[in-house]
């Protein structure tokens, strides 16, 4: 008797390793957790398509409650890839991941923002998610009624060392200092990307922040 084996289906493709780091955020006056950042390592049509980003944000879910973090996340949206974003499809994938609106945003790139218009910053806000804006030093959006109405958090790079002016009202007058006088003014959280150090974190705080990240964040933790 003959026996005729049945072809052999090749074995489906291994899902490409999730890429991504989460970085954390605390409250600078009294260093507890604040918030996480989920940052994806590259900015591939792949990487947001809906199935890669439902699991790369289902895994960053886990990986932040594995480390015992119940606080909020926020997913920053590589300035490159942002121009080319369907703000349903961000929304549909951040659902099907389990996040929840109140505990979950999207960050935005100000340079970005100034050269493609803030639609999707308004279409994410409709649909019910917190917004936040990645700043640019020049700080070109101005922070009027309209953008205070979509961005619930700015996010900035600090000098390592502010200066005795920094963000005091009458006596700053740089662009980035005029930024946060009017965020603070409007109570939109002032989060600091990077703080290297106690003494920084410090006198972040007396200039209104609220939250910063970096080696003083992750220090913390431990």
């Amino acid at each position: 008797m003959n026996v005729v084996p049945f072809p052999s289906r090749p074995a489906a493709p291994a899902p490409e390793p999730l890429a991504f780091t989460i970085g954390a955020r605390v409250d600078l006056r009294v260093g507890a957790l604040a918030a996480g950042i989920i940052r994806p390592r590259g900015a591939s049509a792949e990487t947001f398509a809906y199935s890669t980003l439902t699991r790369l944000l289902r895994g960053a879910r886990m990986a932040w409650r594995e480390r015992g973090a119940f606080s909020g996340l926020s997913l920053a949206l590589p300035a490159e890839a942002q121009p080319e974003l369907d703000p349903a499809l961000l929304s549909e994938a951040a659902i099907e991941a389990g996040c929840t609106r109140p505990l979950f945003s999207f960050q935005l790139d100000e340079r970005t923002l100034v050269k493609t218009g803030p639609e999707l910053a308004e279409r994410l806000r409709a649909l019910g998610w917190g917004v936040s804006l990645r700043a640019d030093g020049a700080c070109p959006l101005p922070l009027g009624e309209r953008a205070r109405s979509l961005y619930g958090e700015i996010v900035i790079d600090c000098p390592a060392e502010p200066g005795p002016y920094f963000a005091l009202e009458e006596g700053d007058r740089t662009p980035l200092g005029q930024r946060v006088l009017a965020a603070r003014a409007a109570g939109i959280i002032l989060t600091a990307e990077i703080v290297t150090a106690p003494a920084q974190a410090r006198r972040l705080a007396m200039a209104g922040f609220s939250r910063g990240g970096g080696p003083f964040a992750e220090a913390s933790l431990r």
